[in-house]
């Protein structure tokens, strides 16, 4: 019962932001309506790449083009024009930014070549995504996964280092809507991996664990 009452709260908040939206524009408003469209039980990932490319030539933030970018990657099998801007802005990102470009191009290798784990670009996009001094859990789980174990086991534990808050599972019930949509909860959780769930916690140390066995 409470679930359903929690995804009628969630349909309505999104044909409300859809509506704010598509009558006021702005950026706030369109960061709103994308990132609805992430929250369950709607999870329309594909729309909420369809609206940030159909906005992204009036207005847009570098947070939407990363997760525009991020969802293409995992919920889209076109050809991922947001992440291509973001190459070509790449000399002008900031550090963290930097960073974040080159795992996603990673992360694209990951989802799209079936023969990433001998692709060299895939390699190379990890190495230089941890290059940058900004924390970061996934790009280095992400390398320690084609490392040999005692060369993995650094990288898993830079990655336990960086990770900046766990959420228990009462934590994630207790968070609000407003929680979920700001887009920077969002890069940090599915993308950078600093403030995760404490499942993905146990996942990572499990695999230190494993390396430290042997």
């Amino acid at each position: 019962m409470e679930t359903d009452v929690r995804g009628k709260e969630i349909d309505r908040f999104n044909k409300k932001a859809k509506e704010e939206f598509e009558m006021h524009g702005g950026i706030n408003l369109l960061t709103k309506y994308v990132m609805s469209e992430t929250l369950p039980p709607i999870e329309d990932y594909e729309n909420a790449v369809n609206i940030i490319r159909a906005n992204y030539h009036s207005q847009i933030s570098g947070e939407l083009l990363i997760i525009g970018a991020y969802l293409a990657i995992q919920w889209t099998h076109s050809t991922n024009e947001i992440l291509e801007i973001l190459n070509l802005m790449y000399p002008y990102l900031p550090e963290k930014e930097k960073s974040i470009v080159n795992y996603l191009n990673a992360q694209q290798l990951y989802i799209r070549d079936a023969n990433y784990l001998t692709n060299e670009a895939y390699r190379d996009e990890l190495i230089k995504s941890i290059g940058f001094n900004v924390p970061f859990v996934n790009n280095h789980c992400k390398l320690a996964e084609i490392l040999p174990l005692n060369e993995a086991r650094r990288y898993y534990e830079y990655a336990m280092k960086n990770i900046g808050k766990v959420n228990s599972e009462e934590e994630i019930m207790d968070m609000t809507i407003e929680n979920f949509i700001n887009p920077d909860s969002f890069i940090n959780e599915f993308i950078l991996g600093t403030d995760i769930s404490w499942l993905h916690f146990d996942e990572i140390k499990k695999k230190l664990d494993y390396c430290n066995r042997y």
